[in-house]
């Protein structure tokens, strides 16, 4: 019976396939990611060039095998810059067909539990200063926020009991509701319905800051809900559908083709991060991804939408506020926006910021796990 190992988790287990028999099943290792191998000075760098030459690999090619990020293995594994999880260490030596035990005695290396944030280098911390130098913020655009024309809308008879009122110019707030609506809004083209909805784990968005926005910018009491598979609510308006589509000229139906309005093209810092808080409360994304061996520490902040020319307006926005966003679309059709890095996070959490309960949840988590950490190497802006 001939046994090797794959690793598919190393936070979790190590998987292990018998050649001949094709069965599968897990060894669960507990605190398998603090398990490293620790080679003396240099010797994980001559190990791993070593099993590279006698494979005659190109490093995407060993990164493929061994199932890790490439600049990761070429950089932070060969340079040292961390030691090596004990699973990616089994999957060396499995490579070439090494023992391990012989390996350890060879390299003189030590088996031993870390903590992933004690096992950082204090000449080489992941955490330092970031290199990154973003650019200032400088907004072309030249138009000044104008009223609003609100006399081509007709109000129902409902609308006129219910005491609905619309906003007569671009506010901050207005902007951010827009931005909303461009995330998980929907503007139904063949009846005045206007829907907002998202997961079920953003209940504290909906009703603690969706809710009293909408009653102060249009004095609506919004009816909040779950429904199968969201949380938000569904609003039938004349008034309010025609606002939407007439003063803030965003076109109706699918959002696939949608366009920014030109509205929001303004020369007015507020508006911009207010709007840019909106769509990405509800329709972006905060992680902290894994690299370098160690878990969810790297911010990263992103967006993924099915309209071009919407992507281009975020995209020509961001740019404006100096975060030099990184765009790029996926086999399926959709297209992304990615914030990376310390930098682009603090820029963020400093000009934008999150209103959202579930961001701030996440982001507290990462503070609560590398806080100390981040203060110690000066970037006390990001706790």
């Amino acid at each position: 019976m001939i046994l090797f190992i794959e690793r598919k988790d190393p936070s979790r287990f190590l998987y292990i396939k018998n050649n001949n028999k094709k069965l599968n099943y897990y060894i669960i290792l507990q605190g398998a990611m603090q398990k490293r191998a620790v080679f003396p000075k240099d010797k994980q760098k001559e190990f791993i060039l070593k099993i590279k030459k006698d494979l005659g690999l190109t490093w995407i090619k060993l990164a493929e095998k061994l199932k890790v990020n490439n600049s990761t293995l070429k950089r932070s594994y060969r340079y040292e810059v961390c030691s090596l999880p004990y699973p990616l260490f089994l999957d060396l030596c499995n490579l070439i067909n090494w023992q391990p035990k012989r390996v350890e005695k060879e390299y003189d290396i030590k088996i031993v539990k870390l903590n992933p944030i004690n096992n950082i280098p204090n000449n080489k911390g992941i955490f330092k200063k970031s290199r990154t130098k973003l650019p200032n913020t400088d907004i072309k655009f030249q138009n000044k926020p104008i009223k609003l024309n609100l006399s081509l809308i007709n109000l129902s008879s409902v609308d006129i009991k219910k005491n609905l009122k619309l906003p007569s110019i671009l506010t901050p707030d207005l902007a951010e509701e827009v931005g909303m609506h461009y995330g998980d809004g929907f503007l139904s083209d063949n009846k005045f319905e206007y829907r907002l909805k998202g997961n079920k784990n953003e209940q504290d968005y909906y009703d603690l800051f969706i809710k009293p926005l909408y009653k102060k910018l249009f004095n609506i009491e919004l009816n909040i809900k779950e429904y199968e598979t969201t949380y938000g609510f569904e609003l039938y308006s004349k008034g309010f559908w025609e606002f939407k589509s007439k003063s803030l000229k965003i076109s109706p139906g699918r959002k696939n083709n949608i366009r920014l309005s030109k509205l929001i093209k303004v020369n007015d810092i507020k508006i911009l991060t207010s709007f840019i808080r909106g769509i990405f409360d509800t329709d972006g994304c905060v992680s902290f991804i894994s690299r370098y061996g160690f878990k969810n520490y790297y911010p990263t902040i992103s967006i993924a939408l099915s309209s071009k020319d919407l992507i281009d307006g975020i995209e020509e926005i961001l740019i404006m506020l100096g975060f030099n966003p990184c765009k790029y679309k996926n086999k399926n059709g959709y297209w992304y926006i990615y914030l990376y890095g310390y930098e682009r996070f603090k820029r963020y959490q400093k000009l934008i910021g999150w209103n959202n309960p579930k961001n701030l949840r996440k982001i507290d988590k990462w503070k609560n796990s590398y806080g100390n950490l981040i203060k110690e190497n000066g970037m006390v802006a990001l706790i």
